[in-house]
């Protein structure tokens, strides 16, 4: 009986713990350990699997042979992030280093290496690498595969805590180990952390020989993108722009806030954009369009590809519902949900999907992905060099490299937008006048 009144306690400061986390729908501060725990109600069946479970772990603390790795903090913690792992990929458990690490404010200025990563292929692939930054610098480049970080082999690890071993004080320094195509041995890379700031909006210019078609590309929703989006199109407008493509390929997402500022620029004010729904549907919410400088006749092409995720899904799928742009290029990713950090006293925290998101049509992007208005696909054997040349040479279709790969997506588009543009014209100026039409004869 005292064995069973211990093994109840446990259950119910464990259960405790849980039950406080689950009523919270926002982020929450870091537990005080040492702060009573809410009165907890569990049922028959939650204490008969409570208890199974904990009568399991101490047979594995009792007779597994290695003793040192059998404590319940570490049993429980192990346990913990089993569960996440078969909830799904973006679902997580963080250790109190990786919760210290996601409190951090989502915005454009952090301490890292400098690079955009993608698990797209099953492999963390980097497909964006920061100018300048300290990646750079120790010769990483877009499309190398990292395999490992600080010798640690990367197959069992999510991305979360990938970008956790990433992160880290500057200064510092972390060895990457990096597969690149045609080189036949694992290169070890030395990247010096620094504090890196991502231009959010790069690569703003007229495309030459278009006929006005602007260009710019969207890097990440960060809290300064609208305000950099709106310096990029005042000057592309003072150019003479008459369309424009707007590049959303290998953006991981970001802020949902400040993609719906972006395409606000493209739409009415107060249009629903974009609805968060709850498992509690009380709990559900809606993006509207802000009132903000307008482009509502500015034809509009966004490109997308598989590394496309989250908020840059999202933008595109809303503004396509609204019918405001065509969206070219390749699937996207398929991230339309929400994480909530969730701590759980000091054994770390809960990344839990909480929500899901869906644009005006309702059509699911979680797990399936945004299928483009016009496919056209970059070569699979071609993509690692592309999305290196896409980082230097945004907005060029031919850079004229020697191993150059020619951007059909961005070709695809101006195509587009220079047959729009001359059947704009064709119509504005009219039917032909009697005495052209008998001139012609």
């Amino acid at each position: 009986m005292k064995r069973f009144q211990t093994i109840l306690i446990l259950l119910a400061l464990t259960a405790g713990i849980f039950t406080r986390a689950a009523d919270d729908t926002v982020p929450m501060p870091a537990q005080n350990p040492q702060q009573p725990l809410p009165e907890i109600r569990l049922d028959d069946d939650a204490c008969k699997e409570m208890i199974t479970f904990l009568y399991g772990l101490s047979l594995l603390r009792t007779h597994y042979v290695d003793g040192s790795k059998t404590s319940y903090r570490d049993m429980f913690r192990s346990a913990l992030r089993g569960v996440m792992q078969d909830l799904d990929r973006f679902s997580n458990f963080e250790t109190p280093q990786s919760f210290e690490e996601t409190q951090k404010d989502f915005s454009a200025q952090f301490g890292g290496v400098g690079v955009t990563l993608s698990t797209k292929n099953g492999v963390l692939e980097i497909v964006n690498v920061t100018e300048d930054g300290p990646a750079e610098k120790a010769g990483i480049k877009a499309g190398d595969v990292i395999v490992k970080i600080d010798g640690k082999d990367l197959n069992k690890l999510k991305l979360s805590d990938c970008i956790g071993m990433l992160r880290g004080e500057v200064g510092t320094t972390v060895e990457l180990g990096v597969r690149r195509a045609g080189v036949k041995d694992e290169l070890s890379m030395h990247v010096v952390r620094g504090t890196v700031e991502v231009p959010s909006v790069v690569g703003a210019h007229i495309l030459p020989d278009s006929g006005g078609i602007g260009y710019l590309r969207i890097l990440q929703f960060s809290r300064d993108t609208p305000g950099r989006l709106d310096a990029a199109l005042a000057r592309l407008s003072a150019e003479g722009m008459t369309s424009l493509v707007i590049d959303l390929r290998n953006n991981p997402g970001g802020i949902v806030d400040s993609a719906v500022e972006v395409c606000s620029r493209f739409v009415k004010e107060d249009q629903t954009l974009v609805t968060l729904e709850w498992r509690d549907p009380s709990k559900n919410q809606t993006y509207k369009t802000v009132n903000c400088t307008k482009y509502y006749n500015l034809p509009v092409i966004l490109l997308v590809n598989g590394n496309s995720a989250s908020a840059s899904e999202l933008s595109a799928s809303a503004l396509r519902d609204m019918k405001r742009v065509v969206v070219l290029g390749e699937k996207t990713f398929g991230k339309g949900s929400a994480q909530n950090i969730m701590p759980i006293g000091d054994l770390g925290a809960l990344r839990i999907t909480v929500a899901h998101y869906f644009t005006p049509s309702h059509t699911p992007i979680h797990g399936v992905g945004l299928q483009p208005d016009i496919t056209v696909e970059i070569p699979p054997q071609k993509q690692q060099a592309f999305y290196a040349q896409l980082n230097d040479y945004p907005g060029v279709i031919d850079p004229g490299l020697a191993d150059g790969v020619r951007d059909v997506q961005l070709e695809r588009a101006v195509e587009i937008l220079r047959s729009a543009s001359v059947l704009e014209s064709v119509k504005e100026s009219g039917p032909a006048s009697e005495t052209n039409s008998t001139t012609r004869k």
